[in-house]
């Protein structure tokens, strides 16, 4: 699937993203260390590349370009090709470093009991996933400049995750090293009154994982249901 986000990129991204002259990051022999110096060093690039909109608009527009994101990297974690990977690969090529705490992940990703984790959350998000790939799709699509925008962040962010590794990457590669086969995690969170354990966001998308009042993880599913991990 993101095979296909990494060719909508490269074939939406030469004629869209006015701010990089028409030149994606993807191109052939696209130094993409220059790409990233010229284009993604604002503070914050939602805010940089997305000035009219208004501060509701650039939470969720974040939120969608932060799961596309994470969708492109589930990949790489389960053994498949991804922007992240290509990224890695060229960073390396041109002699310029990988930050340490992307490539552990990347290693950890590769042994048990991690590997059968991100499966796991990579099978059971599938639809989320394809959800989200194609919302981004669309919306990008309905807007030159703004699809132009969409594209320069989430190029910007996917390189500055493997240069730096990003927040929102790693508070999700967390979530996924604390789910238990079988049920022995302990988290330090806030427990409700019920007895459960509060997050901020328990979607599916992506591998947001709650936990329940007898110690069960659970995800809420796009029709709002809840769908526990089956130890």
């Amino acid at each position: 699937m993101l095979r296909m986000l990494v060719y909508f990129l490269v074939a939406f991204g030469i004629v869209g993203i006015v701010k990089a002259d028409g030149v994606s990051p993807w191109e052939p022999g696209q130094d993409i260390e220059r790409f990233y110096t010229d284009f993604c060093l604002a503070p914050n690039l939602e805010k940089h590349f997305f000035p009219s909109l208004n501060p509701k608009e650039l939470v969720g527009i974040t939120r969608l370009i932060s799961e596309v994101m994470w969708a492109d990297v589930s990949e790489v974690l389960v053994r498949r090709q991804g922007a992240s990977e290509q990224v890695v690969d060229r960073l390396r090529a041109l002699g310029h470093p990988v930050a340490s705490s992307f490539t552990n992940v990347v290693q950890q990703a590769a042994k048990e009991p991690m590997r059968s984790k991100y499966v796991y959350v990579y099978n059971t998000n599938a639809e989320q996933r394809a959800q989200v790939v194609d919302a981004f799709r669309k919306m990008g699509t309905s807007d030159a400049r703004l699809g132009a925008a969409m594209l320069g962040v989430l190029e910007c962010r996917i390189i500055r995750n493997v240069k730096f590794m990003d927040p929102f990457v790693a508070q999700r590669v967390d979530q996924i090293k604390a789910m238990s086969f079988p049920r022995t995690t302990t988290r330090s969170t806030s427990v409700r009154s019920d007895g459960g354990i509060s997050e901020p966001d328990c979607s599916c998308g992506g591998g947001n994982f709650c936990y329940g009042p007898r110690g069960g993880h659970y995800c809420i599913t796009s029709g709002g249901k809840k769908a526990y991990v089956k130890h």
